[in-house]
This record gives C-alpha cells, structure tokens and sequence, in this order.
C-alpha cells in the first residue's frame, strides 16, 4: 500500500512538473512570436482618448495620445518602451509632454490575444480592454 501511494504521488509530481515545463514554453514561444510582430505602427481608441504608437524592433515607441473633449483637444507625445514577457506587455513610458504626468512610469498588461493585425490588453487596475490595430501603410 505504501509502494502504491509513493508511485502516485511521483507520478502525480512528474505528471504536474510536465504541464508546467509545456506551460512555460507555450508562453515563451508566444512572447518570441509576439514580440516579432509588434514592431509596426499602431493605433487604439477607448472613450475620448486616441493613440497611435510607432513600435521599433527594439521595443521602443513614440506615441501620440489626443484627447478629444467637447470643449477641446490636447494633444499629447510620448516616448519609451514596449516588453513583452510571461504574456504580460509592460510599457515604460520615459518622456510624456503632458506637464501634469509623471515620468518615467510603467504599466503592466495582460495581453489578452494577439495576432499579426491586432491585441488586446487588460491594464492591471482598470476594468477596461484595451485593443490595439495594426496600420497598415
């Protein structure tokens, strides 16, 4: 009964150790496929806010943020980084021509789905998904 109970259990470790190496890789294979796609430019629209970023293959990017209210428009540009990992996109942002933001600063997202021509991320701390589409010139 003891011999038995030990198999299970190594069985069950090896079982779970495999799953979570598949896991790992799984993950992995998408960050390299991703983030070989995410150079491009890009754009997106949530509310009264449009963006548009010109990614690198480095990852880094210029964006141009405008938010458009009744009463007016501000037009803001940005400069930093795009890195994905662990299906994540964290987006470190090191220059922002709005004088009330602060810099540098970064977000993390989970990428939600992803394809050559559009993903979308869930920014930690807010409800909403943001999607962005590849511009095709």
């Amino acid at each position: 009964m003891k011999k038995l109970t030990i198999i299970g259990l190594l069985v069950v470790i090896v079982v779970a150790c495999m799953l979570l190496h598949w896991q790992h890789v799984k993950i992995s294979r998408f960050d390299r496929d991703f983030r070989q796609s995410l150079a491009g430019t890009w754009s997106s629209e949530l509310d009264i806010m449009r963006l548009t970023n010109v990614v690198m293959p480095a990852g880094s990017f210029t964006s141009q943020l405008i938010f458009i209210r009744p009463e007016r428009t501000n037009t803001y540009h940005e400069t930093g980084t795009w890195l994905v990992k662990d299906g994540s996109l964290i987006e470190t942002v090191k220059s922002d021509t709005n004088p009330t933001a602060r810099t540098p600063r970064s977000h993390v997202g989970r990428i939600i789905r992803a394809d050559a021509r559009e993903f979308a991320v869930r920014w930690q701390g807010s409800p909403d998904q943001w999607v962005w589409q590849k511009v095709i010139q």
